[in-house]
């Protein structure tokens, strides 16, 4: 989280003289007789931090109508300015002036809130604040935490805590945003109830159907504890070796199924080769018939040779055509039977290479036939094979469905014991709830606080109370209680010193554990009602004994923080700081105003 310095205070108008505060880091404190312009001061500082009632119209304020505020983050200057009466504030930053509302919107990030949060806390989130009993929700503004940075002098000295607020319908509010600035947890994911008594009721309701499910847990693992087949389980070891047999069994049947799917493949081409066999071996049967064929017909011109020779005008007895006259003589007789005699040596040569052929094929066809037939065979073996892995398997794969029985026995088991822890934690909380509701609403003391309690008695003691001393917090009235005294029961002297001690301690217990805080308290007005009389460490009774000691240890607590006072008594007690004062007389500081 950052945190804010105030540096500078400027109120100004048209032809008047500014009146101006000066701040610094540590402690403030503004101080002198009344009507000098403290007070005034106070409210114009709650107003430029978007305050909606404007400081009061005193008459040495008149035609002074602009309010100015300068304050570092990390040592970089920001500026904002108010007209009084205006709803609207000037940011200036980096030489950037940003005009924006002063109040807060939800649903906008571009107001003095929303920019004032998202500067103390990096980013533009909202914050969800429970502000009724029915859970309804609003969000987050810088002024619920103003609240708690800054008294003026009439709640200072209240019997009420200036934390809580005097409307009813803030209270709720008021409570969330302290749980919110104490524990860093807004109230976003609560759910809205319809009616306070009746969700009590429900919450009875709620414990009892828990407790039913209590005993009903137990029992389902009392049941699962004592299963015999679970207990057997839980002490088995063959669990993982059957696990490791069907990985086994299942590669195995992998790989013998792709080893019949490469042997049908196989098959497959060796049929296809076998097709392409048979055709050729009916193509050369075709081819050698029509050889035997025209060697035949060959033959018969040398059977008729004579014949020819005396019948020349005969058809041919070959080709059936008419011989012509002339044509066959002696001499081309004889050519011509030379030939026929050639063709059939050539006829015969063809017809016996194609013999061989055939038989080469065929000799090939009934090897390819042979390996078809093993290759079958052989899936057949393979199917059967993987049959018998498929038994063993089936039998491994009914223990394990057993076995996932037992594993789903063991998962339920796991879950009922979370459920029964749960059930156990939520009767615990129900039960709470009930029993905080039939509690006196009036006192509430929550151990939400007791980090910040601490703070506050390590703050107390510092400032003089004793060192034993017990502080509570009441979580309904946001107010302390000193060794069972509630804070309104004391005077209002010492009522404004423990709501100072309060304020403050809520600052440091922020800067320790890195809550949402600007880093910086006003206090109007905390010592002047407080009479006292202590003794000090030699002895020697002082009448300013406790406001000395809270002076000293702001100094020295809070030097990294600022505390700024405004008081109407001397409290400088010769230490250095930036002490401002005021006087009517004398040549000192007339007042805030500029006379």
């Amino acid at each position: 989280m950052r945190r804010m310095i105030l540096t500078k205070l400027t109120l100004s108008g048209v032809g008047k003289k500014d009146a101006v505060l000066t701040f610094e880091r540590g402690l403030n404190v503004i101080t002198g007789d009344s009507d000098t312009g403290k007070t005034f001061a106070f409210q114009c500082i709650n107003y430029i931090l978007g305050g909606e009632n404007p400081p009061k119209n005193i008459t040495e304020a008149k035609d002074y109508n602009a309010i100015t505020l300068e304050f570092t983050i990390n040592d970089e200057l920001y500026r904002i300015e108010r007209t009084i009466g205006s709803s609207k504030v000037c940011i200036v930053h980096n030489g950037e002036h940003l005009i924006m509302p002063y109040k807060h919107d939800p649903a906008n990030t571009k107001n003095l809130s929303r920019y004032l949060l998202q500067l103390l806390q990096g980013h533009s989130e909202n914050a969800y604040l429970k502000k009724n009993k029915q859970n309804q929700k609003r969000t987050l503004s810088f002024r619920d935490i103003v609240h708690l940075i800054t008294v003026d002098e009439t709640d200072i000295i209240a019997e009420g805590s200036s934390f809580q607020s005097i409307q009813y319908t803030e209270k709720t509010a008021r409570k969330s945003v302290l749980k919110y600035i104490i524990t860093g947890s807004d109230d976003q994911n609560i759910e809205e109830i319809d009616d306070v008594e009746n969700e009590n009721i429900q919450r009875a309701g709620v414990v009892q159907f828990l407790v039913k499910k209590k005993d009903i847990l137990k029992r389902k693992i009392t049941a699962i504890k004592e299963d015999s087949n679970y207990q057997l389980y839980t002490k088995a070891e063959t669990t993982q070796l059957m696990v490791e047999e069907i990985s086994q069994l299942r590669n195995s049947m992998s790989f013998l199924s792709a080893q019949i799917t490469q042997n049908q493949t196989k098959v497959d081409e060796l049929k296809k080769l076998c097709f392409e066999d048979d055709a050729k071996i009916a193509e050369f049967e075709i081819l050698k018939q029509h050889y035997a064929e025209e060697l035949k017909r060959n033959g018969m011109v040398s059977t008729y040779t004579d014949f020819l020779e005396q019948l020349p005008h005969l058809d041919c007895p070959v080709c059936h055509q008419l011989i012509t006259a002339g044509v066959i003589d002696s001499d081309s007789s004889k050519a011509l039977f030379e030939y026929f005699k050639d063709h059939a040596v050539q006829l015969k040569s063809k017809i016996q290479d194609l013999t061989y052929s055939i038989n080469d094929i065929k000799e090939r066809l009934e090897s390819n036939k042979e390996s078809i037939r093993r290759l079958l065979e052989e899936n057949k073996q393979l199917s059967e094979t993987i049959a018998e892995k498929q038994a063993s398997l089936s039998k491994l794969n009914r223990n394990i469905a057993t076995i996932r029985q037992l594993d789903a026995m063991k998962k339920s088991l796991e879950i009922y014991q979370q459920d029964l822890s749960s059930v156990e934690l939520d009767i615990i909380a129900y039960s709470e709830k009930v029993r905080k509701s039939k509690e006196s609403k009036n006192k509430s003391v929550s151990p939400l606080y007791d980090d910040y309690c601490s703070e506050i008695e390590s703050v107390l003691k510092k400032w003089g109370f004793p060192e034993n001393v017990d502080v509570t917090f009441d979580a309904e009235t946001l107010d302390l209680s000193i060794d069972g005294k509630a804070r309104s029961d004391w005077g209002k002297g010492y009522r404004a010193f423990i709501l100072s001690a309060m304020v403050i301690g809520l600052m440091r217990y922020c800067f320790k554990n890195n809550r949402l805080h600007p880093g910086f308290v006003i206090l109007d007005s905390p010592l002047v009602s407080l009479k006292e009389r202590k003794k000090d460490e030699s002895g020697e009774w002082i009448d300013d004994y406790m406001e000395k000691k809270m002076v000293e240890d702001i100094l020295e607590e809070d030097c990294l923080h600022q505390v700024i006072i405004f008081e109407n008594k001397d409290i400088k007690y010769g230490y250095q700081y930036n002490y401002v004062e005021f006087n009517h007389e004398g040549n000192a500081h007339k007042g805030f105003i500029p006379s």
